[in-house]
C-alpha cells in the first residue's frame, strides 16, 4: 500500500471504525513512515477493512473530492 492509500485508509478508519480502529488511525495519521508501516503489519485487518477496496474508502475519497 503506498503512502496516500495509507493516508485515505487511515481517514477512514478514523471517520467510520469503531473506538480501537479510530485510536489506531490517529496514531496512524501522526506516526512517521516506518512506524505507519509497522501499524499496518500489525493489524492487516486495518488494511482489509478500511482499505482501499472497500466501499467505505471510496465513499469518503469521492465526498473528498467533490
Amino acid at each position: 500500500m503506498n503512502p496516500i492509500e495509507q493516508h485515505w485508509t487511515l481517514m477512514t478508519a478514523a471517520e467510520y471504525g469503531g473506538g480501537f480502529f479510530k485510536a489506531l488511525a490517529a496514531a496512524g495519521l501522526k506516526a512517521d513512515p516506518t512506524n505507519r508501516d509497522r501499524l499496518f503489519k500489525a493489524w492487516p485487518e486495518l488494511g482489509a477493512t478500511y482499505g482501499a477496496a472497500s466501499n467505505l474508502h471510496r465513499a469518503l475519497r469521492d465526498d473528498y473530492k467533490r
